[in-house]
């Protein structure tokens, strides 16, 4: 995984959008790489496979410019809980 942060992003949109209950669960970091870890729960496989081909692309397309964030106007992050 290029940018876990962006992961959060992700997660949360898609959810938002697909009324999902994916949660990332972890980021540990592998011989310098980040690799997280992601719940899926009872998330039907089309939209496994959605998220994750999509979540693969947009790796690709940051680490390709150097970036770790998505934009926050169409990416925001979750609310936090207090």
């Amino acid at each position: 995984m290029y940018a876990p942060t962006a992961v959060t992003q992700f997660t949360y949109r898609f959810n938002r959008e697909n009324n999902t209950s994916i949660e990332k669960e972890s980021v540990e970091y592998l011989d310098g790489s980040p690799f997280v870890t992601i719940d899926f729960k009872e998330t039907n496989q089309d939209l496994v496979f959605q998220y994750s081909y999509e979540l693969g692309r947009i790796q690709n397309y940051l680490a390709r410019r150097g970036e770790e964030l998505l934009p926050l106007d169409d990416y925001p992050f979750p609310p936090t809980q207090e």
